[in-house]
């Protein structure tokens, strides 16, 4: 009979009178993973706070609910020692190094285990990075850090938010090998919070969805038939199956409706949302093809974190090339895009950019013999957008007849010598755009 670990009954949290949590429960069982999933702003990480202990009663909250874990409160569960804790940010002691980062838990509680932190060091791959600092690591080396640090103690509870969302998908599905094998040696509940719906299929047991104003919207529990690391060691096959795809589709659309309901207008939502009610099963991964117009009626919104997340998605799993370029300005636009999304519009423009740039000229409602001249003085030179969205005129140059100017142009954008592109993301940007504009320079000669 399995051991009842995690029980929460009727919990509702308010901070400053306002309701951030209402009416959650659920149980987990020892060696469990349960993931939570929700747009941003549902109380997700709230709740895993809640979890930890770090979240008391206070004069600004009020918390009301039965919380056990392992028969305790969360206050007294904290203090036995028994939790580790795997914050979004990797929050690394900046003076000491990989490994002595890794092993700092351990030396906390008076205890050395020399061989259990080179083990973790190696399961993470940072072998070579052992002497490091925090400040010589890329975000997603901090992330595999902080990963091995919250096994060096053995914790019976693993609390993770949204531990992954650095990584590239190749350390991604390596981790979650390396966490699953971690979680079995050592038989640790583990709580997910993650807005990816594939990444909560493939490693929980429980699936929990959080709506807006912090309700439950759906949850789940995955067949036995399908061990967690049976999914992780073969993730395609599992991805094909009746069941992550029946699931995948439920809660994408519990996420979707939900969020837009939240956020739009009435009528602006409704045209949204009967789209997506009006698609089920496996095609709703396609339903994004169809949405222009749709997504069109929530584009002055596009600066929320919610919409953000679903023109995103959008754009993800669109099949043209022409829905992705209508959506990329649109993405960009939201104050505090991560640089993920950046990187991943960036990369999809400068891989499509002859068909985005061609796409661009009837945007700005010039040819080809005047694109050029309008995008630096009307566009640039005036200074108007942000840095996460000014590199896109770079790549619209490639439509330009005007070539020999242009790679001039680009240059001095690599050189630093123009002001308003004088940084990181831009100088690439142009490096890469002059790089296609010789290689087409070169494929025409040797054509003709």
């Amino acid at each position: 009979m399995q051991n009842l670990y995690i029980n929460i009954d009727k919990l509702h949290f308010k901070f400053e009178k306002k309701s951030i949590l209402k009416d959650i429960s659920f149980q987990v069982f020892k060696g469990q993973t349960l993931a939570i999933v929700g747009a941003s702003g549902c109380g997700k990480s709230t709740l895993l706070r809640i979890l930890s202990g770090i979240l008391p009663n206070a004069d600004d909250n009020s918390l009301q609910g039965d919380i056990l874990i392992d028969n305790l409160s969360p206050d007294q569960y904290r203090q036995t020692g028994k939790l580790a804790f795997m914050f979004q940010e990797a929050t690394l002691m900046p003076h000491l190094t990989v490994k002595q980062n890794i092993e700092l838990p351990l030396k906390i509680k008076g205890n050395t285990n020399e061989q259990k932190i080179n083990n973790l060091i190696k399961a993470v791959g940072l072998e070579e990075y052992s002497n490091y600092l925090p400040k010589q690591l890329s975000g997603g080396m901090k992330t595999r850090v902080a990963l091995a640090r919250s096994f060096s103690t053995n914790p019976e509870l693993l609390l993770l938010d949204e531990p992954f969302s650095a990584l590239d998908i190749a350390w991604k599905s390596k981790l979650y090998v390396e966490l699953e094998k971690l979680k079995e040696e050592t038989d640790t509940t583990v709580v997910i919070v993650t807005h990816d719906v594939q990444e909560a299929l493939l490693l929980a047991d429980k699936v929990y969805i959080l709506g807006n104003g912090g309700v439950k919207l759906y949850n789940t529990t995955i067949a036995d038939d399908y061990p967690i690391m049976n999914r992780l060691n073969d993730i395609s096959k599992f991805n094909h199956t009746e069941q992550f795809q029946t699931l995948y589709s439920a809660i994408q659309k519990f996420i979707l409706v939900d969020g837009v309901r939240a956020i739009t207008e009435h009528n602006e939502a409704n045209a949204v949302l009967t789209a997506i009610q009006s698609v089920g099963g496996y095609s709703e991964l396609e339903i994004w093809d169809g949405m222009e117009n749709d997504i069109n009626s929530i584009r002055k919104h596009s600066d929320n974190s919610e919409i953000n997340e679903l023109l995103f998605s959008s754009f993800e799993k669109a099949k043209t090339v022409y829905f992705k370029y209508n959506l990329v300005w649109d993405i960009l636009e939201y104050s505090y895009i991560s640089n993920d999304k950046i990187e991943a519009v960036k990369n999809f423009y400068l891989e499509n950019i002859k068909s985005s740039s061609d796409f661009s000229l009837p945007h700005y409602q010039l040819n080809a013999d005047f694109i050029f001249e309008h995008l630096v003085k009307n566009k640039i030179e005036n200074n108007q957008f942000p840095e996460s969205k000014r590199w896109i005129y770079l790549c619209d140059m490639y439509a330009s007849s005007e070539k020999e100017r242009v790679l001039h142009y680009l240059e001095n954008v690599e050189n630093g010598k123009i002001e308003q592109l004088n940084y990181p993301l831009a100088k690439e940007v142009a490096e890469q755009v002059k790089a296609k504009m010789k290689n087409e320079k070169q494929d025409t000669i040797h054509i003709a």
